[in-house]
C-alpha cells in the first residue's frame, strides 16, 4: 500500500521514548482512507477504519451534493450557447 503524504507526520513519544502517537495532515489522513478503501479488504478491517471510511465517503457525498446543479439549468445554458 502507498499513500503519498504531503506533510510531515508529528510523532509523539512519551517520557520513555516510545512512540505512542503520529499525527498526520487531515488531507494526508483522507489519501491513507482512500488507499485503504481500494487496496483492503472491508471485512478485515478493524471498525475504527470502516467507520473513517464511512464517514470520508459521506463527507464526499455532501460536498459533490453542495456543487451539484440542476439539469434543466445546465440543459438551458447548453442550449442557449448554442
Amino acid at each position: 500500500m502507498s499513500v503519498s503524504i504531503e506533510h510531515p507526520p508529528k510523532m509523539v513519544y512519551d517520557q520513555h521514548g516510545q512512540l505512542v502517537e503520529v499525527i498526520l495532515a487531515a488531507e494526508d489522513f483522507r489519501a491513507y482512507l482512500r488507499t485503504v478503501l481500494a487496496e483492503a479488504d472491508w471485512e478485515t478491517l478493524p471498525p475504527h477504519l470502516q467507520d473513517a471510511i464511512d464517514l470520508l465517503l459521506v463527507d464526499e457525498v455532501r460536498q459533490e451534493k453542495e456543487q451539484a446543479r440542476d439539469f434543466d439549468e445546465v440543459l438551458a445554458e447548453e442550449q442557449s450557447a448554442a
